[in-house]
């Protein structure tokens, strides 16, 4: 009896001693789980930060439009011959890129 006790408690102590390393094998696949999930994010935050430049930027369509808007605009005020060519100039000029 007394060498089934001492089996156990090397089986027991063996069992303790492995423990840590179960412990740190999980949490390494936590870590590579949490890993791809980063990179997932990241991906799909790159992938709003194009979007949102895309809809943030001016397209040239948008700008001949915005232009066709400010002329008819402008055409419509009565007496403003001078000013409208003026004030359609000042509206269609390109922003610097200073």
């Amino acid at each position: 009896m007394e060498q089934g006790t001492k089996k156990n408690a090397a089986h027991k102590s063996s069992a303790s001693s492995v423990d840590p390393y179960r412990q740190l094998i999980e949490l390494q696949k936590q870590m590579i789980k949490l890993a791809q999930q980063n990179e997932r994010v990241r991906q799909e935050c790159a992938k709003l930060r194009e979007r949102v430049a895309d809809e943030a930027i001016p397209k040239p369509a948008a700008r001949h439009s915005l232009r066709q808007q400010v002329k008819q605009t402008l055409n419509k005020l009565p007496g403003m011959t001078t000013a409208k060519s003026n004030l359609v100039s000042l509206a269609t000029k390109e922003p610097s890129a200073c």
